[in-house]
């Protein structure tokens, strides 16, 4: 399993990398592994697609590099998984839905994002002045509905 989760990381840091700044780390280097073992733990229906899929990695990655996905270029990584994506369509949108979860669902992430948390009011936001000039066609097009 150390080995699978050594490849899973790798997989995770092609599927989110790194901001090309530095700022944000890749989901692997995040330790964002840690988060889909737990989901595959907690949901038991998961490790059939995660263990089917990263033996199908593996046979696929061993086939054009004997060294395996972790001895591969990042390109042939990539390449390596849009094949397995075509190959098994589960895969990959579900190991990427949960390295999603557990990436943007993490602090540092969440602190670096610095999304705004509060609500709009009573502190508010800016509002620029209306221009009522802007609802001049609606009030030339007169009354279009009728009295109850």
């Amino acid at each position: 399993m150390a080995d699978d989760k050594q490849i899973l990381t790798l997989i995770l840091d092609e599927l989110i990398p790194p901001s090309d700044d530095g700022r944000l780390p890749g989901a692997g280097a995040l330790g964002v592994a840690t988060d889909v073992e737990a989901a595959v733990l907690a949901t038991p229906a998961l490790a059939p697609v995660i263990e089917g899929g990263l033996s199908a990695l593996d046979g696929l990655s061993r086939a054009r590099n004997a060294g395996g996905f972790g001895a591969m270029s990042r390109a042939e990584r990539v390449a390596v998984l849009h094949e397995l994506e075509g190959a098994d369509p589960v895969f990959v949108p579900t190991l990427m839905m949960l390295a999603y979860v557990g990436y943007y669902g993490n602090d540092r992430i969440v602190a670096a994002l610095k999304p705004e948390t509060h609500a709009p009011h009573p502190r508010g936001y800016e509002v620029e002045p209306d221009d009522a000039a802007l609802l001049g066609p609606v009030r030339s097009r007169g009354k279009l509905y009728r009295d109850c």
